[in-house]
């Protein structure tokens, strides 16, 4: 369904997916031996805890906390998934873990969907290893193309939060970035600055 919705909206045509949820999230972060992470500032909570700024270890449960944490926002709940990601991505490619992933994945079998089969999964971690973290970029819609706004939801019978946008303009940025011209200069005119929408695995 989200791979059917994102083709209707966006033209995005999702070649694969892994898709676990957050209980399995939190077993596979403490099944690799925790993620490193490093904030540049405090990550506040409310009912989460709070995340000083400087390097941390976390286990699964703190790893899921700073991934939903959206105290200053959902966009900022964006930034703090991608560090997390990237944490992951990197325990992943380890050496101590990288022969362990195939028994991972098949412990989870029946907590995680995906179309890739061991076999594949264990040359995508091998060709893991030998990616530069600073090709891996992660891109997200410009924050100043959105509006949070409210309408009436004649389900839950209230007005509800939305966020209100041109979803012309929205298409036009994948089409950019699906050509290979976003992020580059033939971008549209209001296209963000890399540090705005664009960040990198380090």
């Amino acid at each position: 369904m989200l791979a059917r919705t994102l083709d209707l909206n966006f033209g995005v045509k999702v070649d694969h997916y892994i898709a676990v949820n957050m209980k399995t999230f939190v077993k596979m972060v403490d099944a690799v031996g925790g993620i490193d992470i490093t904030l540049k500032k405090d990550v506040d909570g409310t009912d989460d805890p709070m995340f000083k700024a400087g390097t941390h270890h976390l286990n699964g449960t703190e790893a899921l906390a700073l991934a939903r944490n959206r105290t200053d926002g959902v966009f900022s709940r964006g930034d703090n998934q991608n560090i997390v990601l990237c944490a992951l991505q990197k325990k992943l490619t380890s050496p101590k873990v990288v022969t362990k992933i195939p028994g991972l994945i098949e412990s989870f079998q029946n907590n995680v969907q995906t179309d890739l089969s061991p076999e594949i999964m264990s040359q995508l971690a091998c060709i893991g290893q030998q990616l530069p973290r600073r090709n891996i970029s992660l891109y997200s819609f410009p924050e100043n193309l959105f509006t949070g706004t409210r309408i009436y939801d004649p389900v839950f019978k209230k007005r509800v939060f939305i966020w209100d946008t041109d979803f012309d303009i929205l298409q036009n940025y994948v089409a950019y970035f699906q050509a290979g011209s976003w992020p580059a200069a033939s971008a549209p005119e209001d296209a963000p600055t890399p540090d705005q929408s664009i960040s990198f695995c380090q």
